[in-house]
């Protein structure tokens, strides 16, 4: 736990920056002056009596008046000091580690605990008083604070000269709730409640407070003007001082974050080359990064493969969602909403949902194309103050688009390999074809001739033509030895050679390998093709599945035909291919031996060639089944969807 907070927080560390210390400063400002205030009306009450005397008939004294606006003083200030963002931060801290070190939090506990660390990093200059979202909790806070500030100032009139305003022993500390507005809400804040303030002021001079002398005091310019300029310029220094420094906190936060998202960056870089020849790892490692670099409690990367339709464009779907998270909470909820809304709209998702009064869950998913084709959609969730801001969205579209990049490269790189296997296998192709089918083909040739002589010398001779037929068996099994290994190079041949390529169609490779097949073996082969592959979509069979299902289907004929010339002992083969419009179905007879039979009973189906073509077949989706043929051998059925 305390690593993975190590990682959400800056790379500056601790709570105790020179950010973070400066950015305390305001709250500082004024807990100090108020308690620094109140002590200096304590002194005054205390030390001087009062300069008149109290209106005849009043039934509370001087002391008690002093007693009473001193504890509510008192009571007001350390209310405001313990539920004060400034002390907050300082009791989270202490409060989390001590839960640390107990080891004894439940979940939602810990939370809290990282909350309060992400709170602090979001505020730019912490408020004396209260700041957050709902303005009208804001207004009662602060109207409560200046409420009491000007009754203490007002009741507090009679204890020195002038009995009002700057004259009121609690008159500094009350102009303390002018800098609260200043420091939270800047000019505007200060001024509004400085002059609210100066009400209390004229309050005092119109009405005497309770408890002042029966003869009027009279007022000087000098005293009028003290009580009702000094604390509408003190906001207004206070709201310029705050000003200047979040100016300066700001600038800091940037640069900060500026060198934090080139770290991350880095990291993102160094993640794609560590892993370039392994997606689910990149995948996995990126999402790490991600969230690390970005700050966030869970990031999502969603990648979309583009799926064929009769009609239109491809329709992207969701093919692998990778999940990185902070800690093992469950309180974000499924991805799966914002991920479909993200897809459908092709549109950035950016939600903020309060779950308390100060916190929420911010959420962000950008969907990242390529060529116009929505590739990615990548997501992150925090828990936060407020919702994700430009920087964040920067961030992510910089390193998604690396993400991107970096597979795009691997694809490319696995096309490349491809490419360069398919232009090596056609170039041994070649060489086979030019060098060793060439001269198994003159061995056939010279075979099949020596055998046609060695059948005339037989037929000619006076002598015991017995004699030759020893030689004339040897020749006619030379010939048909010499025929099978033209037909097994040819069928390297084939394997080598890329197919589906150009124009050329499934029909008319079945065809050419049909004739190929008769010319070697002398086996009669009847092609039946059903359906029109010709009728087929354009756009569905120029696509990379459909030139996938053709070469697996050539495949197993090519395999099915080779079975049946070197084992089944059949004298003709039916060869029937169906074009339907959501598969193609293939089927191959013969009317040899049949499948043989296991001392128990039932067939073999066992063999690496009935294997690769039962392993093609279900690679595609597709069935695949061996069982007796109509004319009396086998038949191998084999079914794609396309």
């Amino acid at each position: 736990m305390v690593q993975r907070l190590k990682s959400f927080l800056p790379a500056s560390g601790t709570l105790d920056t020179t950010q973070r210390r400066l950015r305390a400063v305001p709250g500082s400002f004024f807990l100090i002056w108020r308690w620094s205030m109140w002590l200096y009306a304590l002194i005054v009450i205390v030390s001087f009596e009062p300069k008149y005397k109290p209106a005849s008939g009043m039934a509370i004294s001087y002391q008690q008046i002093a007693t009473i606006l001193l504890t509510v003083t008192f009571i007001q200030t350390l209310v405001v000091t313990f539920y004060a963002p400034l002390f907050r931060r300082y009791r989270s801290r202490l409060h989390y580690f001590t839960l640390r070190v107990t080891q004894a939090t439940s979940g939602q506990q810990k939370r809290r605990g990282i909350l309060r660390l992400l709170d602090e990093k979001e505020q730019d200059i912490m408020p004396a008083l209260a700041r957050t979202r709902n303005i009208y909790w804001d207004t009662a806070i602060y109207s409560l604070d200046l409420l009491v500030c000007g009754l203490v100032m007002y009741y507090s009139g009679p204890f020195a000269a002038p009995p009002f305003g700057n004259g009121s022993p609690f008159y500094r500390y009350g102009m303390s709730t002018a800098f609260a507005a200043a420091l939270a809400y800047r000019y505007r804040g200060g001024l509004l409640v400085a002059l609210g303030y100066d009400c209390f002021a004229i309050l005092g001079m119109l009405v005497p407070a309770p408890g002042s002398s029966t003869t009027h005091y009279p007022a000087t310019v000098i005293d009028i003007i003290g009580s009702l300029i000094d604390t509408p310029i003190a906001a207004l220094l206070a709201a310029y001082l705050t000003t200047l420094i979040e100016s300066y906190a700001q600038s800091k936060r940037r640069e900060q974050h500026n060198a934090r998202t080139q770290r991350a960056l880095v990291h993102v870089g160094e993640s794609l080359l560590k892993y370039n020849g392994d997606p689910e790892g990149l995948l996995q490692q990126s999402a790490q990064q991600i969230r690390q670099g970005g700050h966030f409690q869970r990031t999502i990367i969603a990648l979309l493969i583009q799926q064929e339709q009769d009609a239109g464009p491809p329709n992207p779907i969701i093919s692998t969602i990778i999940e990185s998270n902070l800690t093992d909470e469950t309180s974000f909820g499924a991805p799966t909403i914002y991920l479909q809304q993200a897809l459908l709209s092709k549109q950035k998702v950016a939600a903020f949902e309060p779950q308390t009064e100060d916190n929420g869950i911010a959420r962000c998913y950008l969907p990242l194309f390529k060529e116009g084709q929505l590739q990615l959609i990548l997501g992150a969730e925090s828990w936060r103050m407020t919702p994700f801001d430009q920087r964040q969205e920067e961030f992510l579209t910089i390193a998604g688009s690396q993400l991107l990049i970096a597979l795009e490269n691997m694809r490319l790189t696995v096309q490349m390999i491809e490419l360069a296997a398919s232009a090596e296998r056609g170039r041994i192709a070649r060489e086979i074809h030019d060098g060793l089918a060439q001269l198994i083909y003159m061995l056939c040739l010279t075979a099949e001739t020596c055998e046609a002589q060695a059948q005339r010398i037989s037929e000619r001779t006076t002598d015991d033509p017995a004699l030759l037929d020893p030689l004339t068996e040897r020749l006619s099994r030379l010939v048909l030895l010499s025929k099978q290994a033209l037909w097994e190079t040819r069928h390297y041949m084939f394997s080598l050679k890329p197919l589906m390529s150009g124009a050329t169609t499934l029909t008319q490779m079945l065809s050419n390998q049909v004739q190929e097949f008769e010319t070697i073996s002398d086996l009669p082969v009847h092609l039946i093709v059903l359906g029109d592959e010709e009728q087929q979509k354009v756009e569905q069979r120029q696509t990379r599945h459909y030139a996938q299902v053709g070469a697996a289907i050539f495949r197993i004929v090519q395999e099915a035909l080779t079975n049946a010339y070197k084992h089944a002992n059949a004298t003709e083969l039916t060869l029937q291919i169906h074009f339907q419009t959501h598969e193609i179905a293939v089927n191959i007879d013969d009317n040899g031996q049949g499948l043989p039979v296991r001392p128990q009973g039932g067939a073999i189906y066992s063999g690496r060639g009935l294997d690769g073509m039962r392993e093609r077949t279900s690679e595609l989706g597709g069935s695949f089944a061996i069982q007796p043929s109509p004319s009396g051998g086998v038949r191998i059925s084999a079914s794609i969807p396309l």
